[in-house]
């Protein structure tokens, strides 16, 4: 099955894995020797800005959360994952306000400093996929105080 190993390969060999398949009746059994390993946070690269958020790649919360243990700096915005491991020196605010977000959802703390021009000029190159299930570790403080009578009790 040499053709199967050929160097035009789609993957590399870093993210592929060894597949073995004892089959009784291997007439009929499918072979395949090496499997793209997706569990792997360094295997996921930035797509082409051209690509819209509905056909990015989806990336399980699992392997959002062990990117941030291999020195990724991925954020999520809107349940959209961007990489900022290059641009966190960038960074306006500085990195340490990117870094406090790593593999977390920074979503309402991105709209109350940005607006979609920012995130239209320097996310999107920096998208990679997007995930669910990853909440924002802080609760939204409201954004306007009601008046209330100065003279009442309440």
């Amino acid at each position: 099955m040499g053709w199967m190993n050929r160097k035009s390969h789609p993957g590399t060999r870093d993210n592929l894995i060894a597949v073995q398949i004892d089959w009784h009746n291997t007439k009929d059994a499918p072979s395949v020797d090496f499997v793209e390993d997706t569990n792997d946070p360094k295997s996921f690269k930035q797509v082409p800005i051209e690509t819209s958020n509905d056909d990015l790649p989806f990336i399980d919360a699992s392997i959002v959360i062990a990117a941030g243990k291999v020195d990724l700096l991925w954020v999520i915005i809107d349940d959209i994952i961007y990489d900022c491991t290059d641009f966190v020196e960038e960074h306006p605010g500085g990195s340490r306000v990117l870094e406090s977000f790593r593999s977390a959802n920074c979503s309402w703390q991105f709209w109350r400093f940005h607006g979609e021009k920012d995130l239209e000029e320097f996310g999107k190159p920096l998208r990679i996929g997007r995930t669910t299930g990853i909440e924002n570790k802080f609760k939204e403080p409201p954004r306007f105080v009601g008046l209330r009578k100065l003279w009442g009790d309440d």
